[in-house]
């Protein structure tokens, strides 16, 4: 895949404690992608159209190798997380999602494939969007990099004051947020507040 060094980054922190809403509106943002590649450890995206799991990382390598387009989840293993990433590095021009990332990451130490990916990912056209319920707990790389942070409610009093210096706004704005409730801060400066919802379905 030729390298494009003129793309920007285009990596998202989705932030929150259990029950915010994260993987609901994390679904909604990738629901149009045609090459897509989830990091699924506690089993959050089966219900997603037309996606593939996978719970051995040599089959799924082998599928990404054949495949132009597709969706493609990994349910494996923690310690597959270096090698997953080197994977959505190879094939390129996709959107990754990395599902609790504070348990394969650490504030000190970002694995070398993830280190990659996200330093490097923009110039293969990788969308990243990195989940989280610990923030305060997860690798610095991500934070540097990221283009925009999603913050929801976080119950955790570390976690809030973590982002509301990472954001670099008033940590009150965080700590008011309500159930479903998340606020936004983008690579620009600005900032927006939304509400997690969902569609009903026709009966």
């Amino acid at each position: 895949m030729r390298v494009d060094t003129s793309l920007e980054a285009k990596i998202t922190i989705v932030t929150g404690s259990s029950g915010s809403g994260k993987s609901a509106w994390t679904k909604q943002q990738i629901k149009k992608a045609r090459r897509l590649l989830i990091w699924d450890i506690d089993d959050e995206y089966g219900d997603l159209t037309g996606i593939k799991t996978f719970n051995h990382l040599g089959h799924l390598a082998t599928a990404l190798k054949n495949s132009k387009v597709g969706k493609f989840r990994y349910v494996g293993a923690f310690a597959d997380f270096d090698l997953f990433c080197q994977c959505v590095f190879a094939w390129g021009s996709c959107v990754c999602v990395v599902e609790e990332l504070a348990g394969v990451t650490t504030p000190a130490k970002a694995p070398p494939g993830w280190h990659t990916l996200v330093s490097r990912g923009r110039k293969r056209a990788i969308t990243i969007y990195a989940i989280t319920q610990r923030p305060s707990e997860s690798d610095k790389t991500i934070m540097g990099n990221a283009s925009t942070f999603h913050a929801g409610r976080m119950n955790r009093q570390a976690d809030r004051a973590y982002m509301s210096k990472e954001m670099d706004i008033p940590l009150q704005e965080i700590t008011d947020l309500k159930p479903l409730e998340f606020i936004e801060k983008y690579a620009d400066g600005s900032k927006s507040n939304g509400k997690v919802t969902f569609s009903r379905r026709k009966t």
